[in-house]
């Protein structure tokens, strides 16, 4: 590369830059759009909570839709890739389902924003989810399903509908997150939610090995 050629290229600041600004914007936004949903969500509240412009805003993702569906792709591909993960374990089969269920719940935990927005999608979906949240949800199913389908050829767990008992643990988890702190008077202790969180965390892994027939050890 000549000097005149390289004297051309933006400076590598620029670019790191850039790459913040989008990562603070997903992360602002995908605590607006839990916490309000898609429609009441105004991008300039957005820009306010990152500091930047509405035009900002628009430079990196187009428009609101486009912003949503960034967020919704981060945080279904950061739990997939836990999931993944957790099931390719150099461990055996009810170890590794077991490891599947416990990235989910800690994932769940660590971003409920994830847990309020999919249900939105879930209360919004009218014959199914929309194509863009479809294409998350649907591989990171099959592998889940996949695992209890291989325990049960192996005769590891007993037989059951592989999508009743995901429904089962994901739905009670997304409970606890999204409502347990509300029953329990509104507390926001951060000491005492990842204790429950732990506790929790490990009832719900005894709930999973009953289902699957599997000895509790603990």
């Amino acid at each position: 590369m000549s000097v005149s050629q390289a004297s051309n290229l933006p400076p590598r600041r620029t670019t790191l830059k850039a790459d913040e600004t989008r990562e603070m914007i997903l992360g602002a936004a995908e605590l607006r759009f839990a916490a309000k949903g898609f429609y009441p969500t105004r991008l300039e509240d957005i820009a306010e909570d990152v500091g930047i412009t509405r035009t900002a805003i628009i430079y990196h993702f187009q428009d609101k839709e486009t912003l949503y569906n960034a967020v919704l792709g981060k945080l279904f591909t950061q739990l997939n890739d836990r999931i993944v993960a957790a099931l390719a374990l150099p461990a055996s089969l009810p170890e590794r389902v077991e490891a599947a269920v416990e990235a989910w719940l800690d994932f769940a935990g660590e971003r409920p924003a994830l847990m309020r927005l999919f249900m939105r999608e879930v209360a919004g979906s009218e014959g199914g989810l929309r194509p863009e949240v479809q294409r998350y949800v649907e591989p990171m199913f099959a592998r889940l399903i996949a695992a209890l389908g291989e325990g049960q050829q192996s005769s590891a767990f007993r037989v059951m509908d592989p999508v009743q008992f995901w429904s089962i643990l994901a739905g009670a988890s997304m409970f606890f997150i999204m409502d347990a702190p509300l029953l329990a008077g509104g507390e926001n202790n951060a000491v005492l939610e990842a204790f429950r969180l732990q506790t929790y965390k490990q009832e719900l892994k005894r709930v999973a090995r009953q289902m699957l027939g599997v000895e509790d050890k603990s």
